[in-house]
């Protein structure tokens, strides 16, 4: 059996995949609502192909600190949150009607998941010599557990990311 993994979950059939439009907006806004959609629906026994049609919400966040840019302090984003559809949302339009929602999305560190495949595809993504740095240089980003869930606006939007350095300089990440 071939399956694929999308942050949706994992597809039992190697016939649908995920294409998703990322649109960067205040996550907290309520007017106008920028809220995650799948736009499209697929059988979950397609003998041919079938794209889930998504959108998602990010947003960058800053330290305020970042504004003098003085070279003292990042100025690179220190999370991107992100509205996501539930994985039960993205399965039930894959076709499988019986999603649960507990164990799909709230079983499990969730987060934890999505910060691993985000850091695992940047550094398979690195040119050989920035790899190089990296690994000789650089800090190593070691993904914790999840605080939540938290599956309602509020919780997660005004919670952020822990970064605490350990003495092997590995930024542990929660």
């Amino acid at each position: 059996m071939v399956t694929q993994i999308t942050m949706g979950g994992t597809f039992a059939n190697s016939h649908i995949s995920v294409v998703n439009d990322d649109n960067f907006h205040r996550v907290q806004s309520i007017d106008p609502v920028h809220l995650p959609s799948v736009e499209t629906t697929c059988d979950k026994n397609t003998k041919t192909d079938c794209v889930l049609k998504s959108i998602t919400v990010s947003e960058n966040k800053y330290d305020f600190l970042d504004e003098l840019d003085t070279g003292f302090y990042p100025v690179s984003a220190s999370e991107i949150k992100t509205k996501l559809n539930s994985r039960q949302r993205v399965q039930q339009k894959a076709g499988y009607e019986f999603s649960d929602f507990h164990e799909d999305d709230e079983v499990g560190n969730r987060c934890a998941e999505i910060n691993q495949i985000a850091i695992d595809w940047g550094y398979d993504h690195l040119s050989k010599q920035a790899k190089q740095n990296y690994d000789n240089f650089g800090e190593k980003l070691v993904v914790g557990t999840d605080k939540g869930p938290y599956n309602e606006g509020p919780l997660w939007i005004w919670t952020f990311m822990d970064y605490t350095e350990n003495s092997d300089k590995t930024q542990m990440t929660v």
